[in-house]
């Protein structure tokens, strides 16, 4: 029954989480029943045809459990789809910013500044996107459009989730942000701006002693990390087969994270003053890649557990 699953979660992913899992057994329930039913008049039709023959679009099923007392925006037959185009479209600002930001510190020079001035344009052009995307949708509330591109779908295009949670925008940009800043420092695109001065002047004679091969697994991985974080920028739900890909992505950045952290010299200087500081600037490193290991090993654990609890996990 996993595409009746799927139907049912879709349907429960665009409500409040406190209903999602009494809803989600309610209306699985009913689907089962009426599957029943339905193959006993066709026998020979399996559970997308009969999804595609009685359900409605997953938002539409969904308006219509949600009622029409709530307070909607813009029409309850296009409140999930205003905020489905209204997350994608935030979604875009920010990944265009931090792609110019990244741009801007290429070839201004000013790392630093460039950056975070492209990340402070980020506010205004959240609002003024998303009063446009809300102008639209009013719009189409005001023409007596009926959300015609909800009348067409097929089930086989369901998402095969293990369970309610969503997948995490905010996380999913700042993943890309992260791994988008952290590639063009191994490319050595940008640099990292001086942390230690010395006597008036900044030091930046500093060497990270890690073999060649650790760069390129590194810069495959932060690439990997990347298409990821779109591509869950594009999901709604967590599937088995993604949280697969974090987990065996996250075990790999944890063996490449303590092989860094367990060089006997990790980082060399060559600024003579500066040698002072050297064993107080690798002990700091050391501890932040050990940090960085517990961190990602904890998120990995919690994806393993969920993925071992099996597809009838309703957790949220």
């Amino acid at each position: 029954m996993k595409h009746l699953k799927a139907y049912a979660r879709q349907v429960v992913s665009y409500l409040p989480a406190s209903q999602r899992d009494e809803l989600y057994a309610e209306l699985y329930d009913s689907l089962c029943e009426e599957y029943a039913d339905y193959r006993e008049d066709a026998p020979g039709l399996d559970e997308i045809s009969f999804l595609d023959r009685c359900r409605k679009h997953p938002m539409k099923y969904a308006t219509e459990l949600a009622g029409e007392d709530g307070a909607w925006l813009v029409g309850p037959q296009f409140y999930y789809s205003f905020l489905s185009a209204l997350k994608i479209a935030l979604s875009l600002v920010v990944v265009f910013h931090v792609v110019i930001g990244l741009v801007r510190a290429f070839t201004s020079g000013e790392i630093l500044a460039s950056f975070v001035g492209a990340m402070a344009s980020i506010p205004g052009s959240l609002l003024w996107v998303g009063a446009a995307v809300l102008g639209v949708f009013v719009a189409l509330e005001k023409s007596g459009e009926k959300a015609s591109w909800l009348d067409t779908w097929n089930a086989s295009e369901l998402e095969l989730a293990d369970s309610n949670q969503s997948v995490s925008r905010g996380e999913a940009l700042f993943e890309l942000a992260l791994s988008s800043f952290a590639l063009l420092w191994v490319l050595d695109i940008v640099h990292l701006p001086a942390m230690v001065r010395h006597d008036g002047d900044w030091i930046r004679e500093w060497t990270v002693n890690l073999p060649e091969w650790f760069w390129w697994t590194a810069g495959l991985l932060l690439l990997g990390d990347i298409l990821f974080a779109l591509f869950r920028l594009t999901r709604t739900l967590w599937t088995r087969p993604m949280r697969g890909v974090t987990i065996l992505m996250q075990v790999l950045w944890i063996g490449l994270l303590l092989f860094a952290a367990v060089q006997p010299e990790l980082l060399a200087v060559d600024h003579d003053a500066a040698a002072q500081f050297l064993p107080i600037i690798e002990k700091a490193t050391r501890g932040g890649l050990l940090v960085a290991c517990a961190i990602i090993a904890w998120d990995t654990l919690v994806h393993a557990w969920r993925l071992l609890k099996g597809p009838d996990s309703l957790s949220s």
